[in-house]
């Protein structure tokens, strides 16, 4: 990978009519700012050797989103086309951003780039896998790409609901399958953002978005709740949405059951190994807090699962009004009971003697 980086340094200086020592001198302006988003464990080496590795990632990455988006393929692209998607993972881990300010000062200093479209744009574009929801790149600002990761499953910042104090936090009780014993019917909805989550306990429907498993699932996820964690404080969004999840699935019971119901599209190759994703998600992640109408859908299905009637309904329904052909046999028994009971009135009244 390391040739196809000197290759992009060296194709992005000939774009931009640009020399080595100007691309160091940026890179130089911003240093004390590119140390201030690191970690004190990634400055210990020789500053020079930090910021070269800073420069040579910034424009290979600019090279990379630039001839992918616009098509501007080389024959040399061709030879790490068959590793974009384990590229383009790299590109989202935490441990390797890049700050985002770095990649536009850089990429303003070429004006065939600039003149074409924003960094932004040519980011959403390069990255619209992600972006499930569509949002728009408009007045949207970023710190990396694993936080733009975190803004395309988000909504707005304004529409974010409240946080409940950790003092306040009910958990879930009951998996999928006891819920749906119970008679809560599960129900996938057309959002695609996480928190769009809802639980009707009139007719004991919950909604939620569907979520697709792949092999790279765990490892994006992961990243994301890291990220959160760490600069967010308490609100983590994403981490309640895979908190949530997680009281769901118990056992690979409950996955067949969201599955069934198209609330997970598990693309891992058995079940066994999603319950295992699923469970594995929130180990080492503190819950400090949760948001509010998560919490209150915590606490009502509690609620609808602890009244008796509920339970005794959907054993009624389950049992005998499952299947059309259930149905039929429950209809046929009432009315041979009917029958029965008809013909046993109108034998004692033959019996008994009428006074």
């Amino acid at each position: 990978m390391e040739k196809f980086k000197v290759r992009y340094l060296k194709s992005f200086m000939k774009r931009a009519n640009i020399n080595l020592k100007n691309l160091v001198s940026t890179i130089r302006e911003m240093e004390e700012r590119i140390y201030c988003c690191y970690a004190e464990a990634s400055l210990g080496m020789d500053r020079d050797v930090f910021l070269k590795i800073i420069l040579v990632d910034a424009i290979f990455i600019l090279e990379l989103i630039f001839r992918n988006v616009q098509g501007y393929l080389e024959s040399e692209d061709l030879l790490i086309a068959d590793q974009m998607t384990p590229i383009i993972l790299d590109l989202v881990l935490l441990e390797n951003q890049l700050p985002f300010f770095v990649l536009e000062k850089l990429f303003n200093l070429n004006p065939n780039l600039s003149n074409i479209s924003s960094l932004i744009d040519l980011t959403f574009k390069f990255f619209e896998y992600f972006n499930v929801r569509e949002i728009s790149p408009k007045n949207v600002k970023i710190e990396h790409f694993t936080d733009l990761i975190r803004i395309f499953q988000l909504p707005q910042p304004q529409n974010l609901p409240k946080r409940q104090t950790e003092s306040e936090i009910v958990t879930l009780m009951y998996p999928a399958t006891q819920l749906h014993e119970a008679g809560v019917k599960f129900q996938v909805n057309s959002s695609k953002c996480l928190l769009d989550i809802t639980f009707n306990f009139k007719n004991g429907v919950l909604e939620m978005p569907c979520l697709k498993l792949y092999d790279e699932t765990e490892a994006l996820i992961r990243n994301v709740m890291a990220y959160e964690q760490y600069c967010f404080g308490e609100k983590i969004y994403i981490r309640d949405y895979y908190f949530f999840l997680d009281c769901l699935v118990n056992t690979t019971r409950d996955i067949d059951l969201l599955c069934d119901k198209g609330i997970i599209r598990n693309y891992l190759g058995d079940n066994k190994a999603a319950t295992s994703l699923v469970n594995k998600l929130n180990t080492h992640v503190l819950l400090s807090g949760i948001n509010q109408n998560q919490n209150r859908i915590f606490k009502e299905l509690n609620a609808f699962y602890e009244k008796p009637w509920h339970k005794w309904k959907a054993t009624l329904r389950y049992q005998y009004f499952s299947t059309p052909w259930r149905i039929a046999s429950t209809i046929a028994a009432i009315i041979l009971l009917v029958f029965t009971f008809i013909q046993t009135v109108c034998s004692i009244i033959q019996i008994v003697p009428i006074v």
